[in-house]
């Protein structure tokens, strides 16, 4: 007749040790998330509070990248508009001085749309 040899209390104690080490690796989660929830076990309707708020963050950083990028697109065409409108005021001042034909002579109207022209290309 063969005979099982059974220790009980060495069983018990596994048992005991395993339920220990379970507990003290959730405990070290929490520890090193800083975390209340970590899964879902913990709170399974927190949990789905808590990654709906994720998402709203999220959608609500994503937001404000795209408006600081509107205002920095914004000022990038006002700047432009601005060298336009001056380039116009310059065009403007020059056709009215060309057009000044009663004071100067054509020589002169010549002589100072090249001097205007090469103050601009400096």
């Amino acid at each position: 007749m063969t005979r099982i040899n059974t220790n009980v209390p060495s069983l018990v104690a596994q048992n005991t040790l395993s339920r220990t080490n379970n507990d003290l690796q959730t405990s070290l989660t929490r520890l090193s998330t800083g975390l209340r929830i970590n899964t879902g076990k913990d709170d399974p309707a927190g949990l789905i509070a808590s990654e709906s708020l994720r998402s709203d963050i999220t959608s609500i950083n994503a937001a404000i990248n795209n408006s600081e990028r509107a205002n920095q697109v914004i000022a990038t065409a006002d700047s432009a508009l601005g060298q336009v409108s001056n380039l116009l005021n310059d065009i403007r001042g020059l056709v009215t001085e060309a057009a000044n034909e009663g004071a100067l002579s054509d020589d002169e109207i010549a002589a100072t749309t090249s001097a205007s022209t090469r103050r601009r290309s400096t």
